[in-house]
Parts: C-alpha cells; sequence; structure tokens
C-alpha cells in the first residue's frame, strides 16, 4: 500500500489518487502534510525521480517558498539541508507526494505518475 501526503480538501490530491486507484494501486488515508510531513529518505526518493532538481519536488507557488525567500537560497543548498527543510515544512512539497517502498514522486502531472507508478 502506497503513502499519498497532501491536504485531505485539495481536489488536485483527491483526482490523482483516484486516478492511480483505477489503475490498480491501493493507498492507505491521505496524510496531511501539514501535520505530518515525510521524512527525508522519502523526499529523497522523490528528488531521485526529477534528477536531482528541487524545484521539480518544491510547491513554488505556495505563500511559504516566497516566505523564506527560497528563490535566491536554493543554489546554495545543500540537498542535506533542501531535505531537512522539506521534511519539517511539509507545505513546501509540491502535492501530492506518493510514497512507496523504494520510490516516490510529487506533484500531479498524471503522464510522469503512470511512468513512474503504473511500470513497477
Amino acid at each position: 500500500m502506497l503513502k499519498i501526503y497532501g491536504l485531505k480538501q485539495c481536489s488536485t490530491t483527491q483526482k490523482v489518487k483516484k486516478h492511480l486507484e483505477e489503475q490498480g494501486l491501493t493507498f492507505g488515508e491521505i496524510i496531511d502534510i501539514r501535520d505530518q510531513p515525510p521524512v527525508a529518505e522519502e523526499i529523497a526518493w522523490a528528488l531521485d525521480q526529477v534528477d536531482g532538481k528541487y524545484t521539480k519536488i518544491l510547491n513554488t507557488s505556495g505563500g511559504l517558498y516566497r516566505e523564506l525567500g527560497l528563490k535566491d537560497k536554493l543554489t546554495d543548498m545543500s540537498e542535506e539541508a533542501f531535505l531537512a527543510l522539506l521534511s519539517e515544512q511539509g507545505m513546501l512539497i509540491k502535492r501530492p507526494l506518493i510514497v512507496g517502498d523504494q520510490v516516490a514522486t510529487a506533484g500531479s502531472k498524471v503522464d510522469f505518475l503512470d511512468r513512474i507508478w503504473l511500470s513497477k
């Protein structure tokens, strides 16, 4: 069973969950990313899926991203610091974050999700 982090009332998270369930994947309840952010290892798996590109798993349209001034800090931020920050501040992660045993994805692009999750 896969874990899905997001916001329970988020229509995008609901839509992705429904789509992947229709493809045969099983999930538990949506884990509120604000209250229970994923651990750094789970975020690192998602980062691996996008060749280490921070902005591919980062919620760059969120208020917290702007509030922390991350646009100017990312180029100098180590991966360890980046993962620690996201594991403390789940709202910085592009939603939904879907986590399996050795793979994770962030975001709602169905073609990307299908390529990762349906090829397993």
